[in-house]
């Protein structure tokens, strides 16, 4: 860590040289940023960087196939000492843990020596016999029943869930005489599982949660600042703080267990970079066997595959599925004062990242905002369809398309009006433009767009004079 921490100056150098990010000299000498920056730069700031006020903030950072292409840092690690946010500052990681837990698990069953169908008294003996076994995957993919910790600890009158050590959340796990519903029956994001899951990778691999990650993730997959909490305080001086605003001012708010399993992970974007050259090239802990565990979707009981509530299923400490068509990986990170955003594009081979160190803010809307102003497609956005106008046989009419915004002033005209009609269509992440219940759609065909209301079916549209050979 030290060694490392040292060097930090030499590390954001080569960040900014590999992601193409140095500023770039202008005529007249003057370092100008690089294009699109600013923008993103004034998202991360919340519109508030003129007012040159200390503030945190967050970290943004763009991959492809594995490299960087764009690290954005705006804001304050510690609003007392100045200290700014860059590549190298660790964060507290929140749920963004949950993918490296279920990773130092997977480890373990790609080594024979734990299995995903496995009773979860058979290594936590503490555990009461409930009426249906709790088996390893139903940990890992939130179909357990077992109650959250947090809420537990919360239930039994700690307010600074901080304050709690993993003993304490555990022996509050180890007292529930039922889980909350039949184990792989539903869906219910459980941090409790996660905690349970993390102590199951410690007595297995017959080290602290901690270690175990260090020796096998962090370590071979060269990420150079990255672990996890064990029972005891981040090092002073080395991680960003988080804060709430309260009045003019922020206050710190490190509200966050000092354990791991559901939590706890420490990172930085230097640790993501890292890790997004491990998935994309291979190495000695992104194996195809442990992707596969990790990127395979939870089913119930019954076979049906899981539904996280949002259109995604869940695999191992990731939301996995499609988004108008396209697939996506993701995750966020939400703490008192720190709030995260993940996503990978493996169609596009790209990655974003988002860490921040402002709990007044919502990462997945700031992520959101920061693709736009990186003029970056967001997934399952649709691509605009040309201008012009498009017919329909079936309906007889003409739909007019201009482009608005990012979405579509759409002009409708057949002989069953006396004027035109204009609808406005919003873009939307199922891959379609919607306007209440119409939704257009392109197609592989440029030329061929879809249009259907309701549960009417599919029409098409065919523009121009393409309609006429068709």
């Amino acid at each position: 860590m030290t060694s490392f921490r040292s060097s930090r100056s030499r590390f954001a150098a080569l960040a900014y040289v590999t992601c193409g990010a140095l500023a770039l000299l202008g005529a007249d000498g003057a370092a100008a940023e690089p294009q699109g920056e600013a923008a993103i730069r004034a998202v991360l700031s919340g519109g508030a960087e003129a007012e040159g006020r200390a503030q945190p903030g967050c970290v943004f950072g763009a991959f492809e196939k594995g490299r960087m292409v764009r690290l954005v840092a705006q804001g304050e690690a510690d609003l007392s000492a100045h200290r700014a946010l860059d590549a190298d500052t660790l964060f507290y990681g929140a749920s963004l843990s949950k993918q490296f837990t279920a990773l130092a698990a997977a480890t373990l069953v790609v080594q024979g020596k734990l299995a995903l169908e496995d009773d979860v008294r058979r290594y936590l003996p503490e555990l009461p016999a409930y009426a249906r076994p709790v088996s390893v995957g139903m940990l890992m993919h939130h179909t357990s029943g077992i109650r959250d910790f947090l809420a537990l600890l919360r239930l039994a009158g700690m307010e600074d869930v901080g304050k709690a050590s993993r003993a304490q959340a555990l022996d509050l796990l180890f007292r529930q005489q039922d889980t909350a519903f039949t184990p792989g029956s539903a869906y219910s994001y459980s941090n409790g599982g996660y905690l349970l899951l993390a102590e199951i990778v410690a007595r297995v691999s017959g080290q602290s949660f901690a270690d175990y990650a260090n020796a096998a993730i962090f370590r071979p997959a060269g990420m150079p600042n990255a672990y996890f909490l064990d029972n005891a305080n981040p090092v002073a001086g080395t991680f960003a703080h988080g804060y709430l605003p309260e009045g003019e001012h922020f206050v710190a708010r490190d509200t966050f267990p000092r354990f791991s399993g559901s939590g706890g992970l420490m990172l930085s974007m230097a640790d993501l970079a890292a890790w997004e050259r491990e998935v994309a090239h291979g190495g000695s802990v992104w194996t195809p066997e442990v992707a596969e565990i990790l990127l395979t979707p939870g089913r119930l009981a019954d076979g049906q595959v899981l539904d996280d509530g949002k259109g995604l299923a869940y695999g191992g400490g990731l939301h996995i599925g499609r988004k108008g068509g396209e697939r996506i990986v993701t995750h966020g990170g939400s703490a008192q004062a720190f709030k995260h955003a993940y996503m990978r594009l493996p169609d596009r081979g790209q990655s974003f990242a988002l860490l921040c160190n402002r709990g007044d803010w919502k990462a997945s809307a700031t992520l959101e905002k920061a693709l736009d102003a990186a003029a970056v497609r967001r997934p399952g956005m649709p691509e605009m369809p040309a201008s012009g106008t498009y017919h329909s046989q079936e309906l007889n009419a003409d739909y007019t398309l201009a482009r608005e915004g990012k979405g579509l002033a759409v002009t409708i005209a057949s002989p069953l009006v006396e004027s035109p009609r204009v609808l406005h269509f919003a873009s939307q992440d199922d891959g379609a433009f919607h306007a209440g219940s119409m939704r257009l759609a392109r197609t592989r065909d440029p030329a061929r767009l879809t249009l259907s209301r309701g549960h009417s079916g599919e029409l098409v549209l065919l523009r121009g004079d393409e309609r006429k050979t068709r």
